[in-house]
């Protein structure tokens, strides 16, 4: 009975009570409205990014860590450290997990003095990735792993070199100083072929690098050269002949070896019982874990491999890279000197892109790594941006 009235009251009023809830609606929609600009106006103003040269990083790579970067541990970490830990490398500060170059690139604002690149957002620093690659691929040919690498990360380290020996007219030039890891790394040249060594012990001009010692007390006099000496050549078969003396090989004393009935008549320990209340105990475990030292404050000498940020290598800038080439061709499987896939004919990109970016990003910032939800991000905004210029030049 109820029910029959409302439906004839409802039938009675006809438009009207569709006209009442239109105007409910509209001004639900304003009062949305309004309170979305009271809330607005309400929050506090977002700071702009900046580069800061002192610290070499955009104010807002702390915040873009936490939300462009993996695994989510240490992006947090890195997040709410008060310090800067020493698992970061120095990319990520700049918002730049590929290490991209300046080129005036969309929210560029800034660089370090090796000229890589600061963006404004993690964000603008994948399009970078993607609009670079891109040219790598279509513009300039290179469609392999080491074709690409060996453009993208030249060379880090200079060779040691020595002040120019030079007329007192024309004045000395600055010296430059030796690479520190490549003189800890290769300090008789690399290979210790006959040229390395010159190279490592003479700079520019055949300057010599030897420092000259004094003559110790204890030292043997040298022994009388006749004028006419017969030089000897530092490679010749004499030169390795008048070589140092070799040390004495010292005996080794080997333990007397036990006899077969050793240990026939002896019994078993039995094993320490196991406590599982002292082994999940949350006092025990907090106290140990407090004394160990936090991991953003840690050192990078102290750090687990796994964790330390990437150093470049000097030793053998091909090893380093055949290294990265080969991390790239794999995360597609295919081999470094293959086709990596990444653009079809037409320019579309295929789904290789977005492991090939995630493995470079590895490569480059070392224990972190950018997420997949930023590089998906990133290769959907080039892709429709891409689409939108081909509409406008089609467009008559």
């Amino acid at each position: 009975m109820i029910l029959t009235a409302f439906l004839a009251l409802t039938l009675a009023a006809g438009p009207t009570t569709d006209a009442g809830a239109a105007l409910v609606r509209d001004g639900a929609v304003r009062v949305g409205d309004g309170l979305a600009a009271l809330s607005a106006l309400a929050a506090p103003a977002r700071a702009m990014p900046v580069y800061r040269p002192e610290a070499r990083a955009v104010s807002n790579w702390r915040s873009e860590t936490k939300d462009g970067l993996l695994p989510l541990s240490l992006a947090w970490t890195a997040w709410a450290a008060p310090g800067d830990p020493a698992f970061v490398a120095r990319c990520v500060k700049l918002n730049n997990y590929w290490c991209i170059k300046r080129a005036r690139w969309d929210g560029e604002i800034g660089g370090d003095q090796e000229g890589h690149t600061g963006f404004a957002t993690a964000g603008q620093g994948a399009d970078a990735a993607v609009s670079l690659l891109r040219r790598y691929y279509g513009e300039y040919g290179r469609r392999s792993a080491l074709a690409i690498v060996r453009r993208w990360a030249p060379a880090e380290c200079g060779a040691p070199v020595a002040a120019r020996s030079v007329s007192p007219a024309r004045g000395a030039l600055p010296a430059r100083a030796a690479s520190p890891a490549l003189a800890a790394l290769a300090p008789q040249g690399i290979g210790r072929t006959l040229r390395a060594r010159f190279l490592a012990s003479h700079g520019r001009g055949g300057a010599s690098r030897r420092v000259a010692r004094a003559p110790s007390a204890a030292a043997p006099a040298a022994r009388p050269v006749a004028a006419h000496a017969l030089r000897v050549q530092p490679w010749s078969a004499l030169a390795r002949m008048q070589g140092r003396p070799r040390q004495p090989v010292r005996a080794v004393k080997a333990p007397p070896l036990p006899t077969i009935a050793t240990g026939i008549g002896e019994t078993a320990r039995p094993a320490a019982a196991i406590e599982p209340g002292r082994i999940l105990d949350g006092a025990r475990l907090a106290a140990e874990a407090a004394a160990l030292p936090t991991l953003a404050a840690a050192p990078v000498s102290a750090l687990p491999p796994a964790l330390r940020p990437p150093a470049p290598l000097c030793g053998s800038d091909e090893i380093r890279i055949q290294n990265y080439a080969a991390r790239i061709a794999g995360s597609v499987g295919v081999k470094p000197g293959d086709d990596l896939g990444l653009f079809t004919p037409d320019g579309h990109a295929t789904e290789r892109l977005a492991p090939v970016l995630l493995a470079m990003s590895a490569v480059e910032l070392g224990a972190l790594r950018a997420s997949p939800v930023l590089v998906a991000a990133a290769i959907a905004r080039a892709e429709s941006e891409r689409a939108a210029s081909r509409q406008a030049q089609a467009a008559p």
